[in-house]
């Protein structure tokens, strides 16, 4: 049988969260900290098949099958175990590697360097307790950090003398060359002889995922420079990929609890002890892409989250200049990486003040005031754009509109850059005291010439341009027909859901009791029963709902003949495929009006900048949307020819 490196097989186990997989192939649903459903591996009607992420592993109560991420798939697909890790490695992002002597010897050596950097941190440790280690004691005592704390963190210090780690570890079994591999001892370069990266600090060890330690922080104690010195990369540490309190914020977003991203150790260390165990830091650097993967990684699956709560990172930065300057660059990291279910927060902490410090002179409360502010993206990419501009001259306008927009250009994610875009367009529209649109294709040209008429002389900016010739946005009564029309289409037709029901989950209503029966609607359906869920289950239920929160009166509304003399595609008598068909018409109609807003946008940013690059990106664009429009009237035309031959 084939055989992997166990540094691969931990990697893969570590890449994959549980629950994603075996959700794939039954249903689960979350159970306090864990997912539990019917069992796979036997008949029953009350599930008592349990997954917990948090200790990848999966147990039933009723049949006793239990194991791993490998162990599901070699069970549940009949597998054997090559194939199991052969079929996993892709979803993980891995490459299978051959157990050949080369990666043995690989394996065993990081085993071995593990081990080091474990002594080398017990070695600090002990440091601590020693006559040397007084003043390392005083300063961490100076610092609120109770003795159970620094144990808990394996907080230490690193003596003057240069050759006392060397001693002991040497002492150990130890090489040189494997101290120079994970950066704990340098070569001098006058004599043949080495020292100690790290002297007379206080120590910080960073671990792994595992909890593992990779790496070293060490502090100065009094003045000196550089204040914070890090270990180098090696083969077990890059700075840019992890983060300080990783392996407890997994633990603590498994338990539900927030994820705080801080500036130094001490502030980790400061909220961890104030029961804020999400708390982690970079290592020395700006927040990295990979860190923010990281981070979001450590979140609940989307469809296992509650719609009521805010998962998002918080990233807390130090009220100075050079906080603000931190924030500025992780915003920028950040918001290509954007997705409706990937963002953060950002909280600014009063100037002069960082987590530690705030939590010792005003108390756990303060800094959970500074959390509750935490703004959403938009709102930070619109204060960091606008802070300090004057905005009195037109040019001081066009210069803040030109950053804001080229700001959320950046935003990879269609769905939401053109969301981003019309929300910024609203703001400046109310900033610079515009006609508020009431549709997409008003533009500050054409407010501005109704300004003038009434008097007003607010002078449009070089960008402006006339509307492009798009399709007019409908009158809000046709909205709501619309928003009707695709709730009938589901209620008669509940087999479309599976096909349809993200779509039907991303469409905003606009009329609040058609709004309230969707989310009701789709609540029903994500139910633990909707897959037995008939036309008449949901005609029960609806009927036996609160009239007064929009239950049947609602529906009476939807079902009704004047939503049916429009389309008759939706009627409960009426083939699935010509109900399938009229959900695509809508639906196109929905997207033309998200394509025609990135239109719009990349209009405005072509006449801003005229470069071939948002030319190209104008013309592309428009093109899409030509396509979008054309698709839709053939769709529109097969489904006029369908229900003409159904009535004759």
């Amino acid at each position: 049988m084939a055989t992997f490196p166990p540094a691969f097989l931990d990697e893969l186990r570590e890449r994959l969260t549980l629950s994603e997989v075996i959700g794939k192939r039954i249903k689960l649903t979350r159970a306090g900290r864990e997912f539990k459903g019917c069992c796979p591996f036997h008949n029953e009607k009350t599930p008592s098949f349990y997954v917990n992420d948090d200790k990848k592993f999966f147990h039933c109560f009723g049949c006793g099958a239990h194991g791993d991420v490998i162990g599901f798939m070699m069970r549940h697909d009949g597998q054997s175990f090559p194939e199991a890790v052969e079929s996993l490695a892709p979803q993980a992002g891995l490459s299978v590697p051959k157990d050949t002597p080369v990666e043995r010897e690989q394996y065993d050596k990081q085993k071995r360097l593990l081990q080091l950097l474990d002594r080398a941190t017990a070695f600090f440790e002990d440091q601590l307790h020693t006559p040397a280690g007084r003043e390392a004691r005083a300063y961490f005592q100076k610092r609120g950090l109770s003795d159970e704390a620094q144990r808990r963190f394996r907080l230490g210090f690193a003596p003057m003398d240069a050759q006392l780690l060397i001693r002991s570890l040497q002492g150990q079994g130890y090489t040189l060359p494997e101290m120079l591999a994970v950066g704990l001892v340098k070569k001098a370069e006058d004599r043949p002889d080495h020292y100690s990266f790290f002297r007379n600090r206080v120590m910080f060890p960073v671990c792994d995922r595992r909890g593992q330690p990779v790496a070293f922080g060490g502090r100065v104690m009094g003045e000196g420079e550089p204040k914070y010195l890090n270990s180098p990369d090696h083969d077990l540490f890059h700075k840019g990929k992890l983060l300080y309190g990783l392996s407890r914020a997994r633990a603590a977003s498994a338990q539900g609890q927030p994820l705080i991203v801080v500036e130094g150790y001490m502030d980790v260390i400061a909220l961890a002890e104030a029961g804020y165990i999400g708390a982690v830091a970079p290592l020395g650097t700006a927040l990295t892409e990979d860190q923010l993967a990281l981070l979001w990684r450590m979140l609940p699956p989307a469809d296992a989250r509650d719609p009521a709560r805010d998962y998002s990172p918080i990233l807390c930065f130090d009220g100075d200049n050079a906080g603000l300057r931190a924030a500025a660059r992780a915003v920028d990291r950040a918001l290509p990486l954007l997705t409706a279910t990937q963002t953060a927060r950002v909280a600014y902490l009063p100037s002069g003040e960082d987590p530690d410090s705030l939590l010792h002179t005003s108390g756990r409360s303060a800094v959970q005031n500074i959390l509750d502010q935490a703004k959403p993206m938009v709102d930070v990419i619109w204060d960091l754009a606008l802070a300090g501009r004057r905005l009195q001259t037109p040019e001081d306008r066009a210069t803040a509109q030109r950053a804001l927009r080229q700001k959320v250009a950046g935003i990879r994610d269609e769905t939401l850059r053109a969301l981003y875009q019309d929300d910024i367009e609203k703001r400046l529209a109310t900033l610079f005291n515009w006609n508020a649109p009431k549709a997409q294709n008003n533009t500050p040209r054409r407010n501005w010439e109704s300004n003038k008429q009434s008097g007003r002389t607010n002078h449009p900016s070089r960008f402006a341009s006339p509307p492009l010739a798009l399709p007019r946005r409908q009158p809000a009564n046709a909205l709501r027909l619309r928003e009707k029309v695709l709730l009938a289409i589901m209620v008669n037709h509940p087999s479309l859901f599976n096909e349809f029901g993200e779509e039907l989950g991303n469409i905003g209503f606009t009329s609040p009791d058609l709004e309230a029966l969707r989310q009701q609607l789709i609540d029903l359906f994500a139910s633990d029963s909707h897959e037995t869920l008939d036309v008449e289950a949901l005609y029960r239920h609806f009927s036996g709902g609160d009239a007064a929160n929009g239950g049947h009166r609602g529906l009476a509304e939807v079902l009704s003949e004047a939503t049916y003399m429009h389309a008759g595609f939706a009627r409960p008598d009426r083939p699935l495929e010509q109900a399938r068909q009229g959900w695509n018409s809508i639906w196109n109609k929905y997207l033309q009006g998200q394509l025609q807003a990135d239109v719009q946008a990349a209009n405005r940013l072509w006449h801003e900048d005229p470069s071939d690059a948002n030319l190209t990106r104008l013309m592309t664009l428009r093109q899409q949307m030509e396509s979008l429009v054309r698709k839709s009237s053939e769709e529109d035309a097969d489904s006029s020819e369908t229900a003409h031959s159904e009535n004759e």
